[in-house]
């Protein structure tokens, strides 16, 4: 059903034609898999395979090109994470910039701050969005909102065509560095968001799985210290992405991650949070041994 040409399939297990899985093959000796009950939408747009089912024990799925974007039962953690932390950090933070994110859920998160004036979401699919507002309208609430603005474009390019100092935070919501997002993780790219940051401006960026070997994680963290004097390394655990442990870049001349929380504005957010509080905000910087091995003279926290 689906090209060989993509890290998963979604197949049955040949005891009944309607018992389909779904597969991602992390690498020649990990893969993660999923009950399908039904399959609710598969597209290929022009960037990437855009698919969508209904899973027995994470309800819906989102996926690009195979890839575990979201799921129903456990968004909440990414996109909570890699949204309060900056913004509880940062003084004022009043226009954000969230690249990638098609599902909408950063956007959600962010547009919960209600000093936050603008919220804008540069997505290079359209049909990611498209899918988000069909199938997970709780995700995507923030695609409407009236402080959103919504550019389908490359990342890249809208930062480069953007003016000088005019976010506060910029959050890069990306898929992995490969295919449509590789553009994402470079130091290049890190060097024109700072050029598009107001003084004491934040980046937040995914930084994939500590345990994942096909990425070199020190130069996925390294490219961001070509831009930014202080770097840290944010981790957490999402079950259903790979080896269930994700991490988070911090980057910033001034703010540091967690010295300065905004108690009033966390405590505001952790009453409606299902994963974010303050002790997870801060806690989530301590970093395993291996993984301080990894980062080693790389991030601050390491």
């Amino acid at each position: 059903m689906f090209s060989k040409k993509i890290p998963y399939t979604l197949e049955s297990d040949n005891t009944s034609p309607l018992d389909l899985w779904y597969q991602e093959r992390h690498n020649d000796e990990v893969s993660f898999g999923l009950h399908v009950k039904k399959v609710l939408h598969s597209s290929q747009s022009p960037f990437q395979r855009v698919d969508v089912f209904e899973s027995t024990g994470f309800g819906r799925v989102l996926t690009l090109d195979g890839l575990m974007m979201c799921s129903d039962r456990d968004e909440f953690v990414y996109h909570e994470m890699i949204s309060h932390v900056p913004l509880l950090v940062h003084p004022n933070p009043k226009r954000v910039l969230v690249i990638g994110g098609g599902d909408g859920g950063t956007l959600r998160e962010v547009l919960r701050h209600d000093c936050v004036e603008e919220a804008v979401l540069c997505e290079i699919d359209g049909e990611v969005v498209e899918a988000a507002r069909q199938f997970f309208p709780a995700l995507a609430f923030g695609l409407n909102h009236p402080r959103a603005k919504v550019h389908i474009g490359d990342g890249v390019d809208f930062v480069k065509k953007s003016a000088s100092a005019q976010f506060d935070i910029v959050i890069v919501d990306s898929t992995d560095p490969i295919g449509p997002g590789v553009g994402l993780f470079s130091g290049e790219f890190y060097k024109e968001v700072k050029r598009i940051l107001t003084p004491g401006g934040i980046v937040m960026a995914q930084c994939e799985s500590p345990w994942e070997n096909k990425f070199d994680l020190a130069k996925v963290y390294g490219n961001l210290t070509e831009a930014f004097s202080s770097v840290y390394s944010m981790v957490g655990s999402i079950p259903s992405y790979p080896y269930g442990f994700w991490s988070w870049g911090f980057a910033s001349d001034v703010q540091h991650p967690y010295n300065k929380i905004d108690l009033e504005r966390a405590h505001a957010i952790e009453k409606a949070s299902k994963y974010y509080n303050v002790d997870i905000h801060k806690s989530a910087f301590a970093l395993p041994n291996f993984l301080r091995q990894k980062l080693h003279n790389v991030v601050k926290n390491a």
